[in-house]
């Protein structure tokens, strides 16, 4: 994980912001969202390293909220499509630690849901957690 902490110490936030020139985001609170061309999307995708650490922040607080806004992975298609992603992605295992959870969501979807009946459809979904501190059990009560 040192090659992470170095990720997270260097420049790349700053990096991608001027790569698409555009303001840091407090600055963009009442602008319409960003979205970036297809042609600045290559770019950018280009020029990462395919050394460059996976960088997730943990959801420290889950009380019932959506994770949409959280650091995630979604990969829907075909079972061997999602599996041939997530052989890239094995990095992200090392957050199943004493620290953090991984929240994995592997399913198929309902066919009637999407109206595509061609071929069985998956979802997987990925989020990693803070884990909160175990409560102590209670001491058993003597003489009952």
């Amino acid at each position: 994980m040192g090659a992470f902490r170095l990720f997270v110490e260097s420049d790349f936030p700053d990096w991608i912001l001027k790569e698409f020139n555009v303001a840091a985001p407090q600055q963009m609170a009442h602008a319409k969202p960003w979205h970036a061309k297809k042609a600045e999307i290559l770019q950018m995708w280009k020029s990462l390293q395919p050394t460059m650490p996976i960088q997730i922040t943990p959801i420290s607080d889950m009380s019932g909220g959506s994770t949409y806004s959280q650091d995630g992975i979604r990969i829907t298609g075909s079972w061997q499509f999602i599996n041939s992603v997530l052989a890239r992605l094995k990095e992200i295992m090392a957050y199943e630690s004493p620290q953090t959870k991984l929240r994995l969501v592997f399913r198929g979807v309902d066919a009637s849901q999407t109206g595509v009946t061609v071929r069985p459809s998956y979802v997987f979904y990925m989020n990693v957690e803070t884990k909160r501190p175990k409560k102590p059990k209670a001491a058993p009560i003597l003489g009952q």
